[in-house]
Order: C-alpha cells, then structure tokens, then sequence
C-alpha cells in the first residue's frame, strides 16, 4: 500500500516559523486564503512568508 506523504503550509515572521496555516485554517473554520490574509494584516512591519513543506 502506497502513502501519500502529508504536505502543509508553514507561515514565517521574519524568517522564523510561526504556524501551520493548513490547521489553524481547521481550527477556526476558515480558509487557507483568508488565514493568510489575516497572518499579513495583523502584522504590520514585519515580512510574512509562506512554504509548502
């Protein structure tokens, strides 16, 4: 039997790893695309990026 492996979306403040998008999507019942959005507003001044890992 073949597994898939498991792929998620990682957010970084400032280089550092800050949360699992694809769960903290899950937890509050929203989408990928509106979590990131609020990752970016609710932190002005600092570089959000995002990695599929």
């Amino acid at each position: 039997m073949k597994r898939r492996k498991r792929t998620t979306v990682w957010a970084y403040l400032d280089g550092k790893k800050l949360v699992d998008v694809v769960q903290a999507a899950l937890n509050n019942n929203m989408m990928v695309d509106d979590v990131k959005a609020v990752l970016v507003r609710e932190n002005p001044g600092h570089e959000v990026t995002f990695k599929v890992q």
